[in-house]
């Protein structure tokens, strides 16, 4: 085990432990039998010495005692040990646990995001909380950033964004909308190929793959300066200036609409009951009931109140709740899952596709092969499909909201809109949907 490991388990024991700490390490426990197992040694020892010591007295100068060397193992023990007897007497004594100090910046996520960090962090409420040097990858949603107390941030995925230090980011690549919250703050954002230097304002910096990193001024004053060279330009409100070759800042007119202001919210538009009446059956005899579709070899269809994602919405999230069938096998060579159709036509599918493989997956219809993940996603479970219709990328994610991981994903045409889903099992297969919503957000 780690050095971290034994320190960990300690402060629990002492009760030195934060609840955010506290919890994770709840956590490991359900997975790590090797953490559990050094809790346990630790505990048994903790226990043991409190009953035969905690009541006596230290009456007499310790003694050095010659003889045979004794193991560093059993050195680091002993040396445990009276740590963690240390730490009793004063955990009863000051029994209140200081909060653990703030660390640089604080993230908020929207409900579809899917993101990673490099470096220290760690969860408050439904805050993440970042240190300096940490790397925030934003795969795909929005994170608002509170960075320090006088600058804020609002980026959309896919972004890699680093807190160099106080009122200094990196943003590597992606979108941002950046924002000095005090007068007298200060706020550097760089790219790979300039910096701005926030002179009291508010402005967006967007950084694409073989494009110029451009830079936009909504509010104030920005001076922009390209990497390597001392000087640079002040842009005002309403001017964007990109990089142009190696020594020019070409400028051209602000667009505030290409960075949102706001992380997206999402409204339910199918939200887990299942109303029969309401339900198209257009072969087979499934069970609809209030909390269950469950059959083999049938199809039903729902239509929605109106196309989506519709115009004031960019995101529709699909989550399937697939339970064990006793009418079947979810996984066969046929098919079981959902689909989304427009006008008649299935464009897009997702759950046990057809064909040997046993996964979920994808078939987004476009005369290609059906998406398979790289590592199979096997059996009857709650799968979210997110569908961005500025992008027409597709991903799934396993559990319901906030996001998983991704594990698998697609392309569509974008701007595809969706009139009317399916629900349904070829002959020989099975699905059992436990509950279906399905969102639709904007931004």
């Amino acid at each position: 085990m780690k050095r971290a490991d034994h320190q960990i388990v300690q402060q629990v024991l002492d009760g030195s432990v934060s609840k955010e700490a506290f919890d994770g390490f709840q956590d490991r426990l359900r997975g790590e039998p090797e953490l559990v197992k050094l809790y346990g040694d630790y505990a048994n020892l903790h226990h043991s010495l409190c009953e035969e010591y905690e009541d006596q007295a230290i009456t007499s100068r310790p003694q050095n005692i010659t003889g045979p060397a004794i193991s560093s193992k059993f050195f680091w023990l002993a040396a445990a040990a009276v740590v963690l007897l240390a730490a009793t007497v004063v955990y009863r004594k000051t029994p209140v646990v200081a909060e653990p100090p703030a660390l640089m910046a604080s993230a908020r996520f929207s409900a579809d995001a899917v993101w990673s960090v490099d470096g220290v962090s760690r969860k408050k409420g439904d805050a993440l909380e970042l240190d300096k040097g940490a790397t925030l990858k934003l795969e795909q949603g929005q994170a608002r950033i509170l960075a320090g107390t006088s600058a804020s941030a609002m980026i959309e995925g896919p972004t890699t964004l680093t807190l160099v230090s106080d009122g200094a980011l990196h943003l590597a690549a992606g979108r941002g909308r950046f924002h000095l919250e005090k007068a007298d703050g200060k706020l550097e954002v760089s790219t790979p190929s300039m910096s701005a230097l926030d002179l009291g304002t508010e402005f967006g910096i967007d950084v694409r793959p073989d494009q110029p990193d451009e830079l936009h001024v909504f509010d104030g004053k920005v001076k922009m300066r390209i990497n390597g060279r001392s000087e640079g330009e002040i842009l005002t409100t309403g001017e964007a200036g990109r990089v142009s070759g190696t020594e020019r800042i070409e400028r051209f007119p602000a667009d505030d609409h290409r960075f949102l202001k706001n992380l997206r919210e999402f409204k339910s538009i199918v939200d887990g009951r299942f109303v029969k009446a309401d339900w198209r059956v257009d072969y087979g005899s499934p069970s609809i009931s209030e909390d269950l579709i469950e059959g083999g070899n049938y199809a039903v269809f729902l239509r929605m109140p109106k196309s989506e994602p519709a115009a004031d919405d960019s995101v529709l999230m699909a989550t399937l709740q697939v339970n064990h069938s006793s009418n079947g096998e979810f996984h066969t060579d046929g098919w079981a899952g959902m689909s989304f159709f427009s006008q008649g036509q299935e464009l897009l599918f997702f759950g046990d596709s057809f064909g040997p493989e046993s996964t979920w997956s994808l078939d987004v219809k476009q005369r290609i092969p059906v998406i398979l993940p790289v590592s199979p996603v096997v059996g009857p479970r709650t799968v979210t499909l997110r569908y961005d219709r500025g992008t027409g990328v597709v991903t799934l994610h396993e559990g319901e909201l906030p996001l998983g991981k991704t594990f698998c994903s697609g392309k569509l045409p974008a701007g595809l809109e969706f009139d009317e889903i399916r629900l349904g099992a070829s002959s020989g297969a099975a699905l059992d949907v436990g509950g279906l919503t399905i969102r639709v957000g904007g931004g």
